[in-house]
């Protein structure tokens, strides 16, 4: 298997830009590695402060245990704003860029 492809699968089932370390173009892995990590990161921390919210909301009894009125919560908590979609938006960009990068660098070679 050649090396652009190896690093193409790399970039898309790990991570965007480790399949870049694969090929030995770290500064350019971390292109993609540094705003998809920062992206993921926000949209973890927002997610996790929601469950957490919910959590507390369904164990104090102000919340029934119902699915309709916990995705109607979710709905109305916000979560989907333009920075949440943003960041969406910023992991799959590095995501797909990456595996077509590395694709183009292994032609390159």
């Amino acid at each position: 298997m050649k090396a652009s492809i190896k690093a193409a699968l790399i970039s898309a089932l790990v991570f965007p830009g480790l399949g870049h370390l694969f090929l030995r173009r770290g500064a350019r892995g971390l292109l993609f590695i540094v705003p998809a990590l920062l992206a993921a990161g926000y949209l973890l921390r927002t997610t996790l402060a929601l469950a957490a919210a919910l959590v507390t909301e369904i164990n104090d009894g102000t919340l029934p245990l119902d699915p309709l009125l916990i995705v109607e919560r979710v709905h109305s908590s916000g979560i989907d704003n333009p920075a949440t979609n943003m960041a969406a938006l910023v992991c799959i960009v590095c995501w797909v860029g990456s595996v077509l990068d590395a694709l183009w660098l292994g032609r390159q070679r």
